[in-house]
């Protein structure tokens, strides 16, 4: 990707910062320095790297580190099931409905004050989008890890909000098709049930109807979209690399699973409870993780547990402690180009910000998505720019004509005064090859949520002992 500096018409670009609105409204009346108006950082691309492509692109970091499991996107050539039947892409509609699930489930969750996380439903773990599938289907990018002695390699789905691992056992009621063969209890020698009376039984919830045997911990999970888990909590050794494994780790081993699932065989939980991979590794990876998004679904990313090299250019913003067990930043602003707009920070500051990896879109508050929106159709203002698929997409461009295109940095400002730039070409979510929409919505006068698209090729680093997440460039390769 080349990276370049654009002088735009001064006219033209200020109209976009300086939207003068009522205060009521939540605009600042603040005078614009010259600086802005010189210049500002793009991204210059070609339009077919956009798209996938029908060879996979592998990342190379996903080789160099121990405690690491290469990130694949399942509606890409990365993923080959050993199935007849292909892996279903969900629809723009589903894209759009999952992700309006999880991230309602997410702020429902995060205005909850009463501390009793074992009352309130997981938000939903599966949203990203490509084309014609199934709401549950849209959360695409895959970890392959190994479970049990032999250990039997299982693809799972990466999720920042869970706090659950689980996979699909063998002898399930409720079953759906995956990849792989599911994991069987019988076949591993270091499975070890949980009795109801140990003190790891209350990491889960219980089902109203605990499953039989009853003198056995059972748990319960549900999501956004209403899909759920229910199973027995148990331990088993989990492979992280061919020199690394944990032993007793704590999984479900799902027996009833209801939801439109695809192909994926459960779910690696990643956020801040004690049922979560992070928690449970902490004596050994000390909470600290970071993970790749692979920039499409041909290419591939990483995930990566415990202490690396820092990678170059990597800038850390503090980490906001909160009930809730997600990601808090404290994002005071938005930006196009390194130049920040100019919308009041208790915009961002009263309702919170947290960090994703399961939401598409990244969502912003009223205020701050219609001036972020507008400016960025006038940087964008030499591409055609079509209808949207849906209201709720609104912005949206026909590159078709193009070999390259040109699109504005997209600038994070935080409280402490860490400033994060985001690749231009991340902005944008392709769905057909003359329809390309900017990833941002409205996402209500509630946190707002920095989505996994944005995210793509960044290092994203979680150091939740030193209370702080840092973002690097190109950190897929």
């Amino acid at each position: 990707m080349a990276t370049s500096i654009s002088f735009v018409g001064l006219s033209c670009f200020l109209l976009s910062l300086c939207l003068v609105c009522s205060l009521k409204e939540g605009y600042a009346y603040e005078e614009l320095r010259e600086s802005h108006a010189e210049s500002y950082l793009t991204h210059t691309f070609e339009v077919s790297s956009l798209f996938a492509s029908s060879i996979c692109n592998h990342s190379t970091k996903a080789n160099e580190r121990e405690s690491t499991f290469r990130v694949v996107d399942k509606y890409g050539p990365c993923f080959r099931p050993s199935l007849q039947r292909s892996v279903v892409s969900p629809s723009l509609t589903d894209i759009i409905r999952s992700d309006r699930a999880r991230i309602n489930s997410i702020q429902a969750r995060l205005s909850k004050n009463s501390g009793r996380r074992d009352l309130i439903a997981e938000p939903s773990s599966l949203c990203i989008p490509v084309i014609d599938g199934s709401a549950f289907d849209t959360l695409s990018y895959l970890v392959t890890v190994g479970l049990g002695t032999p250990k039997k390699d299982l693809s799972l789905l990466l999720d920042t909000g869970s706090r659950l691992t689980w996979t699909q056992c063998e002898s399930c009621t409720l079953c759906y098709t995956q990849k792989e063969r599911k994991f069987d209890p019988d076949d591993s020698n270091s499975y070890v049930s949980i009795s109801r009376t140990d003190p790891v039984c209350a990491y889960v919830k219980r089902p109203a109807d605990p499953l039989r045997p009853t003198t056995l911990c059972s748990y319960e999970i549900s999501y956004g979209d209403d899909s759920s888990s229910v199973g027995f909590f148990a331990k088993e050794t989990l492979t992280m690399s061919a020199a690394e494994k944990i032993d007793s780790f704590l999984f479900g081993c799902g027996k009833e699973n209801r939801g439109k699932f695809n192909l994926e065989a459960g779910i690696l939980g990643l956020n801040q409870e004690d049922a979560s991979i992070v928690f449970q590794t902490a004596q050994k990876y000390n909470k600290i993780f970071s993970y790749c998004l692979p920039s499409s679904a041909s290419s591939t990313g990483h995930l990566t547990f415990g202490q690396t090299p820092a990678p170059a250019n990597i800038k850390y913003t503090k980490l906001v402690p909160q009930k809730s067990p997600y990601y808090g930043l404290d994002l005071i602003g938005i930006g196009l180009g390194g130049t920040k707009l100019n919308i009041l920070e208790s915009i961002f500051t009263t309702p919170g910000t947290i960090i994703d990896s399961g939401a598409v879109y990244t969502y912003l508050p009223p205020v701050a998505y219609t001036t972020f929106r507008d400016a960025f159709r006038v940087a964008m203002s030499a591409y055609p720019r079509i209808p949207g698929p849906t209201a709720a997409i609104e912005t949206c461009y026909d590159f078709s004509k193009s070999t390259s295109v040109t699109v504005p940095e997209i600038s994070f400002f935080f409280k402490d005064g860490t400033v994060v730039g985001m690749p231009g070409k991340s902005s944008l979510i392709e769905y057909t090859s003359t329809q390309s929409c900017l990833g941002f919505q409205d996402g209500g006068n509630k946190q707002s949520i920095i989505g996994n698209k944005v995210q793509r090729t960044m290092e994203v680093v979680y150091d939740v002992p030193g209370q702080r997440v840092g973002f690097a460039p190109n950190g897929c390769n």
